[in-house]
């Protein structure tokens, strides 16, 4: 037990060093942040889960609802603070990782092996850039790990005297498998594992009435939808060639389909994987992996794989976590790099480093205190992450980059002088966090000018801001629609460097226009 509080004590020490290095106060410029937090403070406000439009408010289904939910606890509360829930994230993640800690250690009982594989998560520069994050990742990473570990305490009492205790176990992995789900629709990655957990423990009924209980919990949800006309967002965009460029259509056949599954497994497990356990060596996403990239890519997976093998009492579930994440990955659409494996990127981390010691020790007749710590061996790579959670450290004390800035502070001063219009702009979740008081709305993808001024018309726009922040679809989208019909739009505002542009959309001269048109 000394042990343990020392391995922890170094642990609890070392993240609280590293996470305030890299802790970022800043806004994350992904742009899903700022709609959970809108989220929150509707749920907290009364509206319900939904979002605020000059029409009123409109159900929202874009993302499940059980992380803007658990924020809204805490706005409920009087809590609003940005820099709170970044700091939460952050306790979240810690906690996981103490539990995966506590899994590896029990599993395996070998104390070095759960402390090593622990801390070289914790170097983790990917999931820690995550954890200052007003973002989903460690609330679902969190809920994994209490399955798990759920799993393995019903595991290890299961057959005692104690029933009840069991069931109490089993309504645990219930409870957070259904709220993994509702944090994350990734979950169904989890529900998969528990179902397999219990199939060959050669439990059925104690599967079937896991999955039965998940299911009534998730029910709700889908009864919502299925009232309010929502239909699932991931089916159609599993069935999308490009959800970013809408005009090349859907996919139409099943070896379109196929190939759109080997270049996501391309994407986020033999490139994916790889750039989660060595962060410092580069990755290029932009080509397609080498045949020596491939079977690279696959050894590293058969590591991990053969690492979840050997965690015993719960090596089918973690193998059918693994292989549905991987799933998922291959049914969702591309172009985000490795961002859909940071959930999971412990599990990886750990399951490779206990893969790679298991085959080390195999080849070991027999055991000594030489094989018992030889996984401190692997605490060398620490020299080779720490570079790469140092960038992490100085791009946190950056401040936003020029474009950003001034599309803020036209946001900002918008507020101030320009309250209750409607704004067309890309990533309007953003101006809306900076000028509440405002709607703010994205312009329309289309290659048609024509169509685009008339989702404008449609959507009673007021303003547009041209700005610079890196999205292709502006220069493809609403920079032709803005040249094609200059009349429409009076120039009120420029920033420079780089130049961002507030435009007065013309609305009246807009419908005469295209009704002399058509």
């Amino acid at each position: 037990m000394r042990n343990n509080r020392i391995y922890i004590l170094i642990l609890g020490v070392l993240f609280a060093v590293i996470y305030s290095m890299i802790f970022d106060v800043k806004l994350d410029l992904n742009g899903d942040n700022v709609h959970y937090l809108t989220l929150a403070k509707n749920i907290s406000d009364g509206l319900g889960y939904s979002n605020v439009t000059p029409n009123g408010t409109v159900p929202a289904s874009h993302f499940p609802p059980g992380y803007s939910a658990f924020l809204s606890v805490f706005m409920l509360l009087g809590i609003r603070s940005l820099v709170f829930f970044k700091i939460l994230n952050g306790i979240l993640f810690f906690v996981s990782l103490m539990g995966i800690f506590y899994l590896l250690w029990k599993i395996t009982d070998n104390r070095v092996l759960a402390f090593v594989c622990a801390l070289l998560a914790v170097f983790s520069p990917h999931t820690l850039q995550f954890s200052s994050m007003v973002m989903s990742e460690m609330l679902f990473f969190f809920c994994s790990v209490v399955c798990f570990y759920a799993l393995y305490k019903y595991s290890a009492i299961e057959g005692g005297t104690s029933r009840f205790r069991t069931l109490l176990w089993l309504f645990v992995i219930i409870i957070f498998a259904a709220y993994a789900y509702y944090v994350r629709a990734a979950g169904i990655a989890l529900i998969f594992a528990i179902v397999i957990f219990f199939l060959f423990r050669g439990q059925w009924l104690r599967g079937i009435a896991a999955l039965g209980g998940i299911l009534l919990l998730l029910l709700p949800w889908w009864i919502r939808n299925r009232t309010l006309g929502i239909e699932s967002r991931y089916f159609g965009t599993m069935m999308t060639v490009n959800p970013w460029r809408p005009e090349e259509g859907s996919i139409s056949s099943v070896g379109e389909f196929i190939r759109k599954m080997i270049t996501n497994f391309d994407e986020t497990v033999i490139k994916g994987f790889r750039e989660i356990i060595f962060p410092f060596i580069p990755v290029n996403y932009e080509v397609n992996s080498s045949v020596f990239q491939i079977v690279t890519g696959l050894f590293i997976l058969g590591i991990i794989l053969y690492g979840a093998w050997n965690l015993k009492l719960l090596k089918w579930a973690f193998i059918a976590y693994l292989l549905g994440q991987i799933g998922l990955f291959m049914l969702w659409h591309g172009g985000n790099e490795s961002r859909y494996v940071i959930p999971i990127a412990p599990f990886i981390i750990v399951c490779f480093y206990n893969g790679l010691y298991c085959l080390l020790i195999s080849r070991v007749k027999n055991s000594s205190k030489t094989t018992l710590y030889s996984p401190y061996a692997f605490l060398i790579l620490i020299f080779a992450l720490w570079p790469t959670v140092k960038a992490i450290s100085v791009k946190a004390k950056e401040p936003y980059p020029p474009a950003f800035e001034n599309y803020f502070t036209i946001a900002k001063q918008m507020q101030k002088q320009l309250p209750k219009n409607t704004v067309c702009c890309r990533k309007p979740e953003f101006f809306t966090y900076f000028a509440p008081d405002l709607y703010a709305i994205n312009y329309l993808y289309s290659t048609e000018p024509g169509e685009v001024i008339k989702d404008m018309i449609e959507k009673n726009v007021d303003y547009v801001v041209l700005e610079q922040l890196g999205y292709a679809s502006t220069v493809r989208y609403l920079y032709p629609a803005i040249l094609a019909n200059e009349d429409l739009f009076e120039l009120m505002w420029t920033l420079p460097n780089p130049d961002t542009y507030l435009l007065k959309f013309n609305r009246e001269r807009a419908i005469e226009k295209l009704e002399k048109n058509n």
